[in-house]
């Protein structure tokens, strides 16, 4: 069998081969027997019908095409061996020349495990992490997060008076007299707090905690789009596709929690998936090149999650979601592991 590999862009390849005819010509028994097990004809039962007969309704193309879709079958695991190519996904098989008594040629154009050259991300890392982001809060915050308790506990007080059907009081609507003073004896009814000052410094406690937290998730942000440019990272088109569908399938959920058809809101935008879809590529494909470089990362550093840990979270899940059908623990225990893994890497990165 002859072959020739030629590399494609978004880590693909393109093998042409040529499969000699005396292969193809060893799979015509085995092709005429299951074609004639499912034979039927008039006056015979299924599987019984005579050789002679039965060939009668089948055409010496389709007999050829089933003989070289099995040898195509079989020379492609032997084709990936031989040109040492680390295939994924399924690959897509055109037949560009047929015949009887002739050579079968054939083209497959397969996904490849990407290749993969990451900068120096604990050097990356390390200049991220030493880059200071503030954390101080001004009065203007504090005051902002008082008068927004305030409205909170008017709408709430609202609530208990509304009538069933009609729409909750929004904060737009509540009117600066409405709300509550802020003295000592309503800021004890929110918690143990000594008085207001104690209040006022709890809640700037809280405000930095949530600063903090934001700013560790914006330098983790700034940290992988940095290794991302200092990168050089083929991504498969099928995981742009798989990161765009699971953005679509998320999507579709949020719609979903409003009470809206998904096809109904589609309509009332004027919209499309495929609309959708071209508009978040670029989106999916930054997404699946994260996680090939978290990937990458793990398997130099030798990450690893134990396995009692994905086995307790796989379980946690698998118990949320025990009356729903179709949810798969492979597909689960798949995606705890790769979430698990990627948090374990995040944590080395912060290290450095």
């Amino acid at each position: 069998m002859k072959t020739e590999v030629k590399k494609l862009e978004n880590a693909q390849v393109e093998i042409t081969a040529v499969l000699p005819k005396e292969t193809l010509e060893k799979q015509r028994a085995q092709v005429e027997k299951s074609l004639l097990d499912n034979a039927e004809a008039d006056g015979f039962r299924k599987g019984n019908v005579p050789k002679d007969i039965a060939m009668k309704n089948i055409s010496p193309m389709q007999v050829l095409e089933e003989m070289a879709q099995q040898a195509i079958s079989s020379a492609y695991v032997d084709i990936l061996q031989k040109e040492d190519i680390k295939a994924i996904g399924h690959p897509q098989i055109t037949i560009t020349k047929i015949a009887e008594e002739e050579d079968l040629e054939f083209k497959i154009i397969t996904a490849v495990l990407p290749e993969i050259t990451l900068g120096d991300y604990k050097e990356i890392a390390k200049l991220e992490n030493v880059k200071e982001i503030s954390i101080d809060v001004d009065e203007k915050e504090i005051k902002e997060a008082i008068d927004n308790l305030r409205k909170m506990r008017v709408q709430q007080e609202m609530a208990k008076d509304q009538k069933e059907g009609e729409e909750p009081v929004s904060w737009s609507d509540i009117k600066e007299e409405d709300l509550p003073e802020l003295n000592e004896e309503w800021v004890k009814t929110l918690g143990k707090f000594e008085n207001i000052d104690d209040f006022k410094a709890k809640i700037t406690e809280n405000l930095k905690s949530e600063k903090e937290a934001k700013n560790s998730e914006k330098r983790r942000i700034s940290i992988v789009e940095a290794i991302l440019e200092k990168s050089e990272i083929e991504v498969p088109d099928m995981m742009v596709d798989y990161e765009v569908e699971k953005m679509m399938h998320e999507f579709e959920g949020n719609i979903a929690t409003t009470g809206m058809a998904f096809d109904e809101y589609l309509k009332s935008i004027n919209k499309t998936k495929e609309d959708y879809k071209k508009e978040w590529r670029d989106q999916g494909f930054q997404r699946a090149q994260t996680q090939l470089m978290l990937n990458d990362i793990a398997a130099s550093e030798k990450i690893e999650v134990p396995d009692e840990m994905i086995q307790s979270e796989v379980e946690k899940i698998m118990e949320q979601y025990k009356d729903q059908k179709g949810i798969d623990e492979n597909n689960v225990r798949a995606y705890v592991a790769t979430i698990l893994t990627h948090q374990e890497v995040f944590k080395f990165l912060d290290k450095q």
